[in-house]
């Protein structure tokens, strides 16, 4: 193997591996003197092998107003403004391709204020055994504290 070759395989593999690494994410501040900063992100489910619902995505509603859907390994950022909102994770829309019943969860957000929900999907193993034809799942809306956060965060896509 020429030496010209052995640089060319050591770059790609120096590139690839870079390319591999987890991703940079810092918060965007709040604008405006009651503005707040809602982030709600999907990650890799822990499990190992195949990842639960990846091809099947959400609409995200919150105060009855439609963000978008939430699609697998990625994350939305919301610019509201402080006071308490009703989020619901839905297939019940025309945007939506998910099958799973809705998820509802109730949060208070404070001016200058960046708050963190998950949207956590996984297999659910306990219920679940080899030949059966259903497959299950456990499927949680979560607030999160931003040290956990950013760090599944920056493993995701914007929107």
């Amino acid at each position: 193997m020429t030496d010209l070759k052995r640089i060319i395989i050591c770059c790609v593999l120096v590139f690839l591996t870079a390319c591999a690494g987890p991703g940079y994410f810092e918060p965007i501040k709040a604008v405006g003197p009651n503005g707040a900063v809602l982030y709600i992100y999907r990650p890799k489910a822990d499990n190992p092998g195949m990842q639960p619902l990846r091809l099947s995505y959400p609409d995200i509603i919150i105060a009855g107003e439609s963000v978008g859907v939430l699609k697998f390994n990625e994350y939305k950022t919301v610019p509201i403004t402080s006071g308490q909102y009703r989020l619901r994770v839905t297939g019940l829309t025309e945007k939506a391709d998910w099958a799973p019943k809705d998820i509802d969860l109730e949060f208070d957000i404070k001016a200058g204020e960046t708050k963190y929900i998950k949207l956590d999907v996984r297999f659910n193993t306990e219920e679940m055994s080899i030949g059966q034809p259903e497959t299950r799942y456990l499927i949680f809306a979560t607030p999160m504290d931003a040290k956990s956060a950013i760090y599944e965060i920056r493993d995701t896509d914007p929107e």
